[in-house]
Parts: structure tokens; C-alpha cells; sequence
């Protein structure tokens, strides 16, 4: 029996690994047969006499008593604790307090780390050693060499000449290296801080140095967080001038973090911008925001001399309160309308803040919601833009009777208000009971009744934000009862490699008509368009504030094919209404008078291709298209070409549905293995044709290294956000953010 006089960490990665010392008073010479032996061992720190384990493989184990040294030769293999170490020969100097692991040395650490050297020495406690020929590989792939390394105070390991890179060399042409590397006459390796440190680093990018620092660092590929400067963000914008921003990510503790992004612009100074991340155990949130100084301008984009604060805030999250029941916020503010875009924050036109509460059952819903708006438009006044504090929904369905039918029953309050203008208050509440039924021919029919009541509270209706919505002062109430029936009768064709669908549809409704709907104001139904989605709706329009009464009828056709290599769906329909008077839907909507124009639609898929989306509303008496819009791409996620075409002619001039024609279009081609071209063009042809933006780009991706430089122009003109070009330039390494 062996009996170790200590049980010694071996170097690995400069950070940890294994080795075994042993003190053999009376044996000679011993060899094993068998594959691993196992031999019971303590460590050196602990008294105790619970046994600790070393498996040990080799074809001799020989002891020099003389010269005090135990060696281990051919094939020498040594488990412990998850530590692996391969080596030609293991010798074990007592009298130094030493270990030598020498020839196609190999050890791997309990991280999955993988270290190669030529020979490695250290003492008896592994708190010193040296190694030489140093090559690593991590357990992400990285790879480290150096030409020789040291050990320091048990977890500071020193690297020289050394080279690290997280990229794969290319097998065909390992002459040529790594995309990117970086090489530094030291090398620091902090075990505790889990951090590589590097001094008098180059970074070479295909073999050719481009930045050189004096310090640089990063963590070990055991790190899934840790605090650092991220890449850093260049572009150069007309506005702002050339724009530097440098993100750093700082690690609070395991729940949260938070990143800082000063902001550089040549024109306008510093932009200072944050975001916070929180996970709270239930639910996690973010608060964010940025902020700056610049000097003041008139609409026209002038200096008109002095300082302003601009800035903007948000903050979300979403929250699990169990028993069913969620709840989320979203909070969004910004000093000015332009802020968001000049700053290149954000393009919307109106921020959305909401605070919801929901509860889910199996067959009912209930929620508490609320919204706040932020017009960012010129023509926008925010005295008059409406607050829904709150909006309550109730919805219930009921299991299916002894006749199939489903009983549902729901009730909804909002409370609309503006805090210079018109407020509504309205309360609603609707059941209904619907019946399917299936014959034995597979024609599929369903009857349906259902009744609503509103009651409604208007008051300030002299202030509207827009006057053609605006109702009447005081209390309202009506009763909206409806019934309606439908039948679809599909026919099937089984091919031996297809089956195609032709299904007739009709639907037939009869509603009152809703009473005087101009006592009540319009809040949520004032846009409206008849298209393929919503042709056969029993109530056509979005919201709750406009009725469709009277008798009609909807009739179409649906017919799809399916193969392997193609779906492909057509549907075309009309509505017909008894009362060709009605004036409930305007002129340009495509429902006034007895018939409404032809809406329908054409999706096709070629596999691997081709996918389009065609729509289209066709005039019932000038045989014109109302409405053309088409999607169609080519390729796949390397290769692709995108072409969009809208245009509507509506002879509508409310505000949002003027006529409009564009074209766009998009495409990436891949150059090589790892080069991306790619850009985009939309164009407005209403009157003419006027760019609205373009783009261009070159891209490199591979696993390791990311880059890109798009030049992007902008014909938008709004206030001080004039037309301009813009060119970004975005780089990240794998392991430097």
C-alpha cells in the first residue's frame, strides 16, 4: 500500500489542478496491472481520519529512498475530484517539496479547461510553480499559448509572451491564424476575480495589428456576467456630427445590473444615458433614461443662443401575482417631440405608457387597464389627448349546453379623459349564445344572437380633439341587439401528392340600427377600411362607439391548394346591405350604398423560393383597385430580396388616410463564406417620386468576430430634424463584449 505524505493541486490554466506526493518508507519498486489503482490518501491541511481518494494509472511506480524521489512512468494517468492529468513521467521530489510532470503533459481542471505544456514544476502545495510551452484550451474553445508561465500565491498565474484568441483556426489554411487575436508581452490570470489581464496588448484583426493599449482586461470564459466597457458604438450623423457611444456594464449582484452610456457628439456635446435591470424573485423590471444639454433651436433647427434640458425616461416591467393573475407597466416620457429621433432613440411618433392587471381562467378573463399617450407629432396637443384611466374588462364563457350553444357574457367601462378637452365615460355590457352545427355533408353552419347595452357620459363636448367625432353633452343610453347566421361548406379534393379546398362562404346579419350615434362621441371606431379580415365580422368596426345596423349579407369564395413545395390561398367577397342610405360607414370606406366594393386576398408559398402576400379592395362601379398592397421575397436567410408595393385611392382626406403610394425594397447577398452585402430603399410616389430612406452596407460574421459599416440616408424633415446622411460602424469580438 502507497501512503502520501499530502495530497497536491496540480497546475491548470494557470488556475488549478492536480497532483499526487508520495512517501514510500519500505518499498523498492511497485507496479500495477491493473488500469487505475486506487489509493486511499488525506489532504495535507486536514487531520481527520476520513479517508480521501487518488486514482492513479501507470506501467511503473519506482522510489528512490537515497534521493528521496518517487516517479511515475508511461502513461501516467491521475483522477481526483473532477482533475485530470496525463504526462510521460510524474516525479515527486520529497526532499524539495516538489512535483515535475514532464513529456505530453495534459491536464484538465474541474472547469473544463484543457492545458498542454511541454513540463510543468511546482511546489508540493502548488502555491508556486512554473511551467513552460504553455497551450490552453477552455471550455468555450478559447485558446491561450505562452512561452512560459508562473504560479503566484496560490491564484495569480503570470503568462509571457502570450497570445489569446477565441477563434477557430480555419483547417485548410492554419497558416493564416485567427480572424482576431491578442498578444501581450504578460498576461495576468486572477483566479479570485475570475478576470485575464493584459499588459502591452496588441489586437490584431486577420493578421494585421490595429489598436494597441497598455492595459487591457476581460473575464475568464467561466464568467456569464461580469462588469466591463462594452463596444463601443460610431457613427457620424448630420445633426449630431460624428457620434462615439461607450457603453459599461456594471454587475450589481445576481439579480441586477446596470449599464451607462455616455454619449460623444462633436455638435451637441455629451448625452448621458443609463439602464437598470432588476429580476425581483416574482417578476423583473427596467428603469432607463438619458439626458443632455445642448444649445437651444427654433423650429427651423437655428441656434437662437442659451442652453435647454433634453431628455427622456422609461421604465417596464412585468410582474407574476400568482393564483392567475399578471400585471405589467410601461412607463415612456421624452422632453420634447423631436428628442427621441434627433437623438436616434426611437422613431415613433406617439409614446404609449399603460399599467395592466389581468386574472386568467380556464373559461373567463378579467382585466384593469390604462393608458397615457405622448403625441410627438407637430399638429399633436397634448391638452387634448385622451387618458384612459381606467379601462375594466370582464369576459365569461361559459361549457357548451345540451344543444352545443356557448353562452358568453362580458362587461367593459372606460373612462376617457383630456385634460383641456372633451371626457367620456361609458359603460357596456353584452351576452350572447352561439350554436355550431355540422351535417353529414360536412356543410358547417352557426347561428348566433347576442344583445348589448351602453350607457354613456359626455361631457365638454365643445371641446373635442377633432370636432366631426365630438358628441353631445350629457347622458346616453341604447340597446343593441343583433342575430346572425353563417354557412361554409368546404370541398375536398385529395390528390396523390395535393388537397385543395374550395369553400364558399355567406354570412347574413340583422342589427338595429343603433339609434342617434351623433349624441355619442367617437373615440375608438374613427378609422375604418373594409378588407379580407374583417369582411365577414358581424361588427365591422374596431371599437365599442360606432354601430353597424340594418340587415346585410356577405358572400365569398375561399380556395387553397397544398403541396409539399406549395400552399397557396385566394379569397375574394362582397357585403350586400338592404338599405342602400345608410350613411353608418363614409364614402372611401368601400361599405356605402347597396353593395361594397370586392375585398380580397392571395397568399402563396413556394418553398424555399417564393412567399407573397397580396391584398387588394376592388371598386364595384369604376372597376378600379382601392386598395393594392403586395409582399413578395425571394431566398433564404443568407441570400434574400424583399419587394413591397402599397397604394390606396380612397378619395379620403380625413388626417392618416390621405391617398398613398409606395414602393420599398430590401436584400442581403452573401458575398463569401463570412461577407454580407445588404440595403435597403423606400420610396414615396404619391406625387411624384420622393425618397423616404436608404441604406447600404457591408457586414462581416463569423462565431467569434461581428462587423459592420451602413451608410443610411433620411428624407424626413420635422422641425429640427432635417434630411441628412448617417454612417455607423458597429465591431464586437466574442469575449470583449
Amino acid at each position: 500500500m502507497l501512503k502520501n505524505k499530502g495530497l497536491i493541486q496540480l497546475f491548470a490554466y494557470g488556475v488549478s489542478a492536480v497532483a499526487l506526493g508520495l512517501a514510500v518508507p519500505s518499498i523498492v519498486m511497485a507496479q500495477t496491472d491493473a488500469p487505475i489503482q486506487t489509493i486511499p490518501v488525506q489532504t495535507i491541511n486536514d487531520q481527520s481520519d476520513e479517508p480521501d481518494f487518488v486514482n492513479l494509472s501507470a506501467e511503473t511506480v519506482t522510489y528512490d529512498e537515497n534521493a528521496g524521489l518517487v516517479t511515475a512512468s508511461g502513461a501516467v494517468l491521475v483522477r481526483h475530484k473532477g482533475f485530470e492529468l496525463l504526462a510521460d513521467q510524474v516525479i515527486y521530489d520529497r526532499v524539495a517539496n516538489t512535483v515535475k510532470a514532464v513529456g505530453n503533459v495534459r491536464i484538465t481542471g474541474q472547469d473544463g479547461h484543457t492545458l498542454y505544456v511541454d513540463e510543468a514544476e511546482l511546489n508540493e502545495e502548488l502555491s508556486e510553480g512554473f511551467v513552460e510551452n504553455v497551450r490552453l484550451l477552455m471550455s468555450d474553445q478559447s485558446r491561450l499559448a505562452a512561452k512560459s508561465g508562473q504560479r503566484l500565491d496560490g491564484n495569480i498565474t503570470t503568462l509571457d509572451e502570450a497570445v489569446y484568441s477565441p477563434c477557430k483556426v480555419c483547417d485548410e489554411t492554419p497558416d493564416a491564424g485567427p480572424v482576431w487575436q491578442l498578444k501581450a508581452v504578460k498576461v495576468t490570470h486572477d483566479q479570485n476575480k475570475k478576470k485575464l489581464i493584459y499588459t502591452d496588448a496588441y489586437l490584431e484583426l486577420f493578421g494585421i495589428p490595429v489598436l494597441y493599449t497598455p492595459y487591457l482586461s476581460h473575464p475568464d470564459p467561466t464568467v456569464d456576467r461580469a462588469s466591463g466597457f462594452l463596444t463601443p458604438d460610431i457613427q457620424t450623423r448630420r445633426e449630431l456630427g460624428v457620434v462615439i457611444a461607450t457603453p459599461y456594464y456594471h454587475v450589481i449582484n445576481d439579480s441586477s445590473d446596470i449599464t451607462f452610456t455616455p454619449t460623444l457628439t462633436t455638435r451637441e456635446g455629451v448625452v448621458l444615458g443609463t439602464e437598470y435591470r432588476r429580476h425581483i424573485g416574482f417578476g423583473q423590471f427596467n428603469v432607463g433614461g438619458s439626458a443632455t444639454y445642448p444649445e437651444k433651436r427654433d423650429e427651423n433647427a437655428q441656434v437662437i443662443g442659451g442652453r435647454e434640458f433634453r431628455g427622456h425616461f422609461y421604465t417596464n416591467g412585468q410582474f407574476n401575482l400568482g393564483d392567475g393573475w399578471r400585471s405589467d407597466y410601461d412607463l415612456k416620457l421624452s422632453s420634447d417631440d423631436t428628442y427621441l429621433r434627433r437623438y436616434g432613440y426611437s422613431n415613433d411618433d406617439t409614446l404609449t405608457s399603460s399599467l395592466n392587471v389581468e386574472k386568467f381562467d380556464d373559461r373567463s378573463y378579467a382585466g384593469i387597464n390604462s393608458y397615457f399617450f405622448q403625441g410627438l407629432r407637430q399638429e399633436d396637443i397634448q391638452g387634448l389627448t385622451g387618458l384612459a384611466m381606467p379601462m375594466l374588462t370582464y369576459d365569461k364563457v361559459n361549457t357548451p349546453d345540451q344543444y352545443g350553444g356557448v353562452w358568453r357574457y362580458g362587461i367593459r367601462s372606460l373612462a376617457l379623459q383630456r385634460t383641456d378637452g372633451m371626457d367620456t365615460f361609458r359603460l357596456s355590457g353584452d351576452t350572447s349564445w352561439a350554436v355550431p352545427y355540422v351535417n353529414a355533408l360536412g356543410q358547417m353552419y352557426q347561428f348566433k344572437a347576442s344583445l348589448r347595452a351602453d350607457a354613456y357620459h359626455i361631457r365638454d363636448a365643445d371641446r373635442p380633439d377633432i370636432a366631426f367625432f365630438a358628441g353631445e353633452d350629457g347622458t346616453h343610453g341604447r340597446f343593441l341587439p343583433h342575430v346572425e347566421a353563417s354557412a361554409r361548406w368546404p370541398l375536398v379534393k385529395e390528390g396523390e401528392t395535393s388537397q385543395q379546398i374550395l369553400e364558399p362562404i355567406i354570412t347574413i346579419v340583422a342589427a338595429s340600427s343603433g339609434g342617434e350615434q351623433n349624441q355619442i362621441s367617437n373615440e375608438d371606431s374613427r378609422t375604418f377600411e373594409l378588407s379580407d379580415a374583417n369582411l365577414f365580422a358581424a361588427q365591422r368596426f374596431p371599437g365599442l362607439d360606432r354601430w353597424e345596423g340594418g340587415v346585410r349579407a356577405s358572400y365569398g369564395v375561399k380556395w387553397s391548394i397544398n403541396r409539399d413545395d406549395l400552399n397557396s390561398e385566394i379569397m375574394i367577397g362582397q357585403s350586400i346591405r338592404a338599405d342602400k342610405n345608410d350613411v353608418t360607414f363614409p364614402v372611401g370606406s368601400g361599405l356605402s350604398g347597396n353593395f361594397s366594393d370586392f375585398v380580397g386576398k392571395w397568399d402563396l408559398s413556394l418553398r424555399g423560393l417564393m412567399r407573397l402576400a397580396y391584398r387588394f379592395r376592388f371598386d364595384k362601379d369604376r372597376f378600379i383597385l382601392r386598395r393594392n398592397e403586395a409582399d413578395i421575397s425571394f431566398g433564404d436567410q443568407d441570400n434574400w430580396l424583399s419587394l413591397g408595393y402599397f397604394q390606396t385611392n380612397r378619395d379620403r382626406s380625413e388626417q392618416g388616410l390621405e391617398d398613398r403610394e409606395e414602393i420599398r425594397a430590401a436584400g442581403s447577398v452573401k458575398v463569401d463564406e463570412s461577407w454580407y452585402l445588404h440595403g435597403n430603399i423606400t420610396q414615396n410616389l404619391t406625387n411624384g417620386s420622393h425618397g423616404i430612406e436608404h441604406s447600404l452596407g457591408l457586414r462581416y460574421m463569423d462565431d467569434c468576430l461581428e462587423f459592420g459599416l451602413t451608410w443610411r440616408k433620411s428624407y424626413t424633415t420635422d422641425r429640427d430634424i432635417v434630411p441628412g446622411s448617417t454612417f455607423l460602424f458597429k465591431i464586437r469580438l466574442k469575449q470583449l463584449g
